[in-house]
């Protein structure tokens, strides 16, 4: 199943401020990190899409990229970019650290979409707006925000008809559990999965 009216979107431009250097080129078990959020989005979506502002360092990737329109404000302008930048009414957005993605619960996700302006699950440790289903409507919302200086994506997420999802109704929907959420922000949890 390829899924057409939802272009898959990896964010690769983050500062890594925690990590000490680009997280999204260090190996995982010999493999750089971005791969794996981008092989599991290349088989499911027709369209896929790498915001990143340094994409010389993608090109292994074979993945159209796109730069932040708002350089330096974080995955909100990450968020945006890739929305002033699709055709379809969709995005799923993922981080590059994101090395478990759940395929069968991105389809999930995906399917909740129809009424909303986003589909974000909510774990014990509170949302997950980087693991998330956007409609390309929202893209005023967020340039409004980011113009005013407003850089968190938490914040704008009041201003969106968002359908929650919850713990119990990921696990019920997911292959993996919870394990899609599992991000690489240290070189501790690096060494952790490998």
């Amino acid at each position: 199943m390829v899924i057409d009216d939802c272009t898959g979107v990896v964010l690769a431009g983050g500062k890594s401020s925690r990590f000490g250097s680009n997280k999204a080129l260090v190996k995982l078990a010999g493999k750089p990190l971005v791969q794996y959020p981008c092989k599991v989005l290349d088989g499911l979506f027709s369209k896929n899409l790498l915001i990143t502002n340094s994409p010389d360092q993608y090109n292994f990737l074979g993945w159209p990229t796109v730069a932040d329109i708002y350089p330096g404000a974080g995955p909100l302008a990450g968020i945006h970019a890739a929305l002033s930048a699709i055709v379809t009414p969709l995005i799923f957005v993922a981080g590059c650290d994101m090395p478990f993605l759940d395929r069968k619960l991105i389809v999930y996700l995906h399917s909740l979409a129809t009424d909303f302006d986003a589909v974000v699950p909510h774990t014990v440790k509170g949302l997950e707006p980087l693991h998330a289903v956007y409609r390309r409507g929202t893209v005023e919302v967020i340039a409004e925000n980011l113009k005013k200086g407003v850089f968190k994506l938490h914040d704008i997420l009041s201003e969106l008809k968002i359908r929650e999802v919850g713990q119990d109704e990921i696990i019920a929907n997911s292959a993996t559990g919870l394990d899609s959420f599992r991000n690489i922000n240290t070189m501790d949890d690096l060494k952790t999965n490998e």
